[in-house]
């Protein structure tokens, strides 16, 4: 009960600043609009193309659901594919309300842990899935950015710091993921370097924190070997993260064919939507909101008309983003009064059965 009291207070605490920060994002979007207008423009899009986009939302959890279930079968274990979607669900719902998505995968870690898996194995299997998804993330930017040069180029100035930002912060965490992995000996000898560095600045510390470094880099070794052993696996994990991320990247393609559109192609709207997304990623945000707004009508103008790039953009986020943190929402709220009420069950038949097993031995007695 603890721990769902600490879940409510995480909500409530990073879903006012997600709330602030939405009100704040469509209030400086929308003002001085008619909001009459905005409303009978998106009343006569196509429903069809806007479902289309709902269910790439759905591809992309199930995506990293199946990634879940993969790795973990080859661990050892027989989780079943509605355990491994409420994995997804909540670092889907925890990534997205908490800055730089920063809670997602600790809540996954602890869903894991509740279905008796071990916390060096959910570790393991979240580093390999937080590796791919890094992997294709900067992937699908390049190759956007390649393919969309001559579309993108001196119309983005604004944006261009951003990009670079993000391509190399994402490429500089991948990187160092990948030494303390496979170059676990060279990174502690960095780390002495600098923790004789923090000893030569008086930095108290310096020996607590290369302990603690050093016990994650022991560990990693582990997801490391296994890595190696399991090469087929993790070529099926990349596959399945690039149709993810191509699902949820090709949601506002579904959105221009929706306001019935066909001149450009799904790959220039996937090609943009990475560029975007790499650009906005490291900015600690929660879900990224504000920047992905702004991002948007910078970028799409290229491909929407202007009569519409609002109302795009709202429609692309609310599929792509907003929608499903409130499903997701909704989901974990189902689950904890699902689990609370499991639980209190449990406590009345052990109560009862502890009551029932008094009596019987007070007959029993009573007889000798």
């Amino acid at each position: 009960m603890k721990d769902y009291k600490n879940l409510f207070f995480k909500i409530l605490k990073n879903g006012g600043l997600f709330l602030i920060l939405i009100v704040f994002t469509f209030y400086f979007v929308f003002r001085g609009m008619d909001l009459n207008t905005v409303v009978n423009t998106i009343s006569k899009t196509n429903a069809f193309y806007l479902l289309i986009g709902a269910l790439c939302m759905c591809i992309f959890l199930l995506c990293e659901a199946s990634n879940f279930r993969r790795n973990l079968t080859a661990l050892g274990y027989k989780t079943s594919l509605k355990q491994c979607i409420n994995y997804s669900v909540q670092g889907f719902f925890f990534s997205s309300i908490t800055p730089s998505a920063s809670g997602g995968q600790p809540m996954q870690a602890y869903q894991m842990y509740k279905d008796d898996i071990k916390i060096s194995h959910s570790t393991l299997v979240l580093f390999v899935e937080f590796i791919f998804f890094q992997t294709v993330t900067i992937m699908y930017a390049i190759i956007g950015f390649a393919t969309q040069y001559s579309l993108l180029n001196g119309k983005i100035n604004s944006l261009m710091i951003l990009f670079i930002l993000g391509i190399v912060f994402n490429f500089a965490v991948l990187v160092a993921f990948i030494l303390v992995l496979f170059h676990s000996e060279k990174v502690k000898k960095l780390l002495n370097i600098v923790v004789r560095f923090l000893k030569f600045c008086k930095f108290k510390k310096a020996d607590m924190i290369k302990e603690k470094v050093d016990s994650i880099i022991d560990d990693y070794k582990e997801c490391a070997m296994y890595i190696v052993k399991n090469k087929g696996i993790m070529f099926k994990t990349f596959i399945i993260k690039c149709v993810q991320i191509f699902a949820i990247h090709s949601v506002p393609y579904w959105i221009y064919r929706s306001f019935g559109f066909n001149e450009y192609s799904i790959f220039m709207f996937v090609g943009v939507q990475a560029v975007l997304f790499i650009s906005v990623s490291a900015l600690p945000l929660p879900g990224s909101v504000g920047a992905s707004e702004s991002g948007f009508l910078i970028l799409f103008k290229l491909l929407f008309p202007a009569s519409v790039l609002n109302e795009a953009m709202l429609l692309s986020r609310g599929v792509s983003f907003y929608l499903f943190v409130f499903l997701c929402g909704i989901f974990i709220l189902v689950k904890y009064a699902s689990d609370t009420r499991a639980k209190r069950l449990a406590k009345l038949q052990a109560a009862k059965e502890a009551a029932e097993k008094k009596v019987y031995k007070k007959r029993v007695v009573q007889q000798i």
